[in-house]
């Protein structure tokens, strides 16, 4: 009773805020990947066609009414899982997201785990990210106007702290203090690469979370990914080759607890969380270039991802 108390307090201190100086009240997007399309079930939805100065997200935006609050979902592969994790349009979705007002982002993805205690079915909370793609743009800051954002801790404290309540009452097999290696694909592993990776001390592997993971830090949006396992990596391959459809199957039994993941994330995911938190307000101490130098095709790209920060300096 006395932590709905607090929530309620700690909304209507978010509304007031919100209104008259300007502080943005919690919202909460999901950001799917393998197997998580489906979520109009969780109530009342309609799907929003957006454009960004970087085109169109991965696809149209699920905004869920539920629990009298707006919550946001984005199939980062598409509803058709056509996109390769090296060709989604990640700038797009996360601006298009900043466009709707979200805060805070949790992502839920496929990963294979590197270390035999991390079993398939089970989740990860990730904590660190090991970034080796080498094919996507990263960063919105790489024309004229540079930002040098710290990542020294890439995700959200309050957010990791309710996954891992949620993951805790759920009763599902979870690790934290993650680390995640991420790859290019859209292939999986060599035995040799896995095998390097596992001698490195990497936790999982997964092939989207960045720059994902960068790029929302850079929208001063909280970020917090749960990985769900489908596979041992090839370190400890027993045949020839991964099996894709074991994996695929694997993913499917998880879908029901992810989608219950879900449904606890949109009761509870501000519980913990900050207007103070130095996430929301990074850029003020990451942009290093004079703003009376910068072109305004940039100034006017990077209009939302920038709203607050301008409004400051003005």
């Amino acid at each position: 009773m006395l932590l709905i108390i607090i929530k309620i307090f700690k909304n209507l201190v978010r509304l007031i805020d919100s209104l008259y100086y300007n502080v943005p009240m919690s919202v909460l997007a999901i950001i799917g990947g393998s197997g998580l399309y489906d979520l109009k079930k969780l109530g009342d939805s309609k799907e929003l066609d957006m454009q960004t100065a970087w085109g169109k997200p991965s696809d149209k935006i699920l905004e869920l009414n539920t629990s009298n609050k707006t919550t946001y979902f984005l199939p980062r592969h598409g509803r058709g899982h056509n996109i390769n994790p090296s060709n989604i349009n990640y700038k797009a979705n996360i601006d298009a997201l900043k466009q709707l007002g979200v805060t805070d982002i949790v992502s839920i993805s496929a990963v294979g785990s590197l270390k035999k205690e991390i079993m398939p079915g089970s989740f990860v909370i990730i904590d660190q990210y090991i970034d080796k793609t080498f094919k996507r743009t990263n960063t919105f800051f790489d024309k004229d106007l540079i930002a040098h954002v710290s990542l020294a801790k890439p995700n959200s404290a309050s957010l990791e702290k309710v996954c891992s309540e949620i993951l805790t009452n759920r009763n599902y097999d979870y690790h934290e203090n993650i680390t995640y290696v991420a790859i290019e694909g859209p292939q999986l592993s060599t035995i040799a690469e896995s095998r390097l990776h596992h001698v490195q001390g990497f936790d999982v592997v997964g092939m989207t979370n960045m720059p994902e993971a960068r790029i929302a830090r850079e929208a001063e949006i909280r970020y917090q990914s749960i990985g769900m396992v489908t596979d041992y990596d090839a370190y400890n391959l027993e045949g020839d080759f991964i099996d894709v459809s074991k994996i695929i199957e694997v993913m499917k039994q998880m879908t029901e607890k992810a989608e219950n993941i879900i449904k606890d994330l949109i009761d509870s995911f501000d519980m913990y969380s900050s207007d103070d938190d130095p996430i929301l307000t990074c850029l003020d101490q990451s942009i290093v270039s004079d703003l009376e130098k910068v072109s305004n095709k940039t100034k006017q790209d990077l209009n939302f991802i920038l709203r607050r920060y301008m409004k400051k300096k003005n």
